[in-house]
C-alpha cells in the first residue's frame, strides 16, 4: 500500500502583516532577505520590519532633538524611524485612519508609490472603492472614501450604540488588495471605527483580516467530503469557496496555487508552483506526473474554484501547505483557456522524492 500522505493544510502565517515584503513596495533594506512568510530578516546591524533602522543610530531618549510620537524610534539625534503603521517626519500620519465629521467618515490610507492593487469597502468589492487622491506626503499614494452616516447599501457604515454612555459609533471593515480583481494570504482587511458623543473621536484601525477572509479553502475528496490524508497518488481537490463576507461576490476561481513543506532538519521551505495565471505550471506537470485541473465548479447554486490533485511530498514525513490567491467575481469567474502539457508517468521504480527539484526561499 502507498504511505499514507499527512493532512494538507492552509497556511496564514502572513495574514495580519501590514508590512508584507512579498507585496510590491515593501521591500527589505539594507541586504535583509525577504522570507518565504512575507518577513524580512536582517543582517546584523540592522532591525525593524524592512532592516532599514541602523542600529548603531539609535538615539537614547534624552540625547533625541526629534519629538517622535506613535512609537516611533529616535536615530541620528534627530530623525525619527517610524512603526509600520505610521509614516511622516514624527511618525504622526496613521497609514489607515478615518476622519470623524458630524455627517461623513472619510476613510483615509496611504500606500508606497509603487502599490498598484485597490481599497474597497468589505460589503462591496466593486462598488465601494477608495479613489486615489493629491498628497504632499513624499514617497506615498493616498486614498479616500467619504462615506456619509447615513449612507444606504452598498457602501453603508454599521451604526450601533451605547446603552450605558450614550456613544454612537459607526464602523466599516476595509480590505486592501495588492493586486487589483484578487484576494490572497497577503492581503489584509481593517475594522475603521468612529465614536460620536464621548471624548474618542475615530478609533486605531483593528486588523480583522482572518475574521473577514471573503474565501473558505478546503481540502475535500470527490464527494466534497473534508479529508483527512490521502495516499500517494490519489486524487483529491482544493475548492475555494466566496463565503458572503464580501457581499457582491458569488463566484471564486484559484488564480494561484503553491505547495510549501516545511524541512524540520534544515529549518529551509521548500515549495513547487502548481498554477500560475490560471493555468498549470508545465515545468509542475513533468515534475509531478500530472496535471492540476483548475476547472470551475457549481455547488448548491454557487461557483467555486476547484483544483483536482494527486498525494506527493515534498519533505518526507511532512503535510503540505497551500499558498494560493483567488479571483472574485459577481458570479461565475470567466474560465482562461490554457495549453497545459500532457502528464507524464511516474516510473513505478522511481523514489518519488528523487523526481522533485524544490525550490527554496530564504
Amino acid at each position: 500500500m502507498s504511505p499514507l500522505f499527512p493532512l494538507l493544510l492552509l497556511s496564514y502565517v502572513s495574514y495580519g502583516l501590514s508590512y508584507n515584503c512579498l507585496n510590491t513596495g515593501y521591500d527589505c533594506k539594507n541586504g535583509g532577505a525577504c522570507d518565504y512568510f512575507g518577513r524580512c530578516k536582517c543582517p546584523p546591524g540592522y532591525t525593524e520590519v524592512d532592516c532599514g533602522l541602523d542600529t548603531a543610530s539609535i538615539t537614547a531618549a534624552g540625547a533625541c532633538r526629534a519629538a517622535c510620537l506613535n512609537k516611533g524610534i529616535c536615530f541620528n539625534g534627530i530623525s525619527c524611524y517610524c512603526p509600520e503603521d505610521y509614516i511622516g517626519t514624527k511618525c504622526e500620519v496613521p497609514v489607515l485612519s478615518a476622519e470623524c465629521g458630524m455627517s461623513s467618515m472619510k476613510i483615509r490610507a496611504y500606500r508606497p508609490l509603487n502599490f498598484n492593487g485597490e481599497m474597497f469597502l468589505k460589503q462591496s468589492m466593486f462598488g465601494c472603492k477608495l479613489t486615489e487622491m493629491f498628497t504632499n506626503v513624499p514617497g506615498y499614494k493616498m486614498y479616500e472614501l467619504d462615506i456619509p452616516l447615513e449612507a444606504i447599501a452598498p457602501c453603508s457604515l454599521k451604526r450601533t450604540e451605547n446603552p450605558e454612555t450614550g456613544d454612537t459609533t459607526y464602523e466599516v471593515e476595509v480590505a486592501t488588495a495588492h493586486t487589483k480583481g484578487l484576494f490572497s494570504m497577503s492581503d489584509t482587511v481593517h475594522n475603521v471605527q468612529c465614536v460620536y458623543e464621548a471624548r474618542r473621536m475615530g478609533e486605531n484601525p483593528v486588523d480583522v483580516t482572518a475574521a473577514m477572509n471573503p474565501l473558505t479553502v478546503k481540502v475535500v475528496d470527490s464527494n466534497e467530503r473534508p479529508l483527512q490524508q490521502v495516499q500517494r497518488n490519489d486524487a483529491f481537490y482544493i475548492l475555494a469557496e466566496s463565503n458572503g463576507k464580501f457581499p457582491d461576490t458569488t463566484g471564486a476561481r484559484i488564480r494561484y496555487l503553491e505547495a510549501y513543506s516545511l524541512d524540520r532538519q534544515t529549518n529551509e521551505v521548500k515549495t513547487i508552483k502548481l498554477i500560475e495565471d490560471e493555468c498549470p505550471i508545465e515545468a509542475a506537470v513533468s515534475l509531478l506526473g500530472f496535471t492540476p485541473s483548475n476547472v470551475p465548479f457549481e455547488l448548491n447554486g454557487k461557483w467555486l474554484g476547484r483544483v483536482e490533485m494527486k498525494g506527493f511530498f515534498l519533505v518526507d514525513g511532512e503535510p503540505l501547505l497551500i499558498d494560493y490567491r483567488a479571483k472574485l467575481c459577481r458570479s461565475k469567474c470567466y474560465e482562461k483557456s490554457c495549453n497545459s502539457p500532457p502528464p507524464l508517468t511516474i516510473p513505478k521504480t522511481a523514489p518519488f522524492k528523487d523526481l522533485i527539484t524544490p525550490i527554496e526561499v530564504v
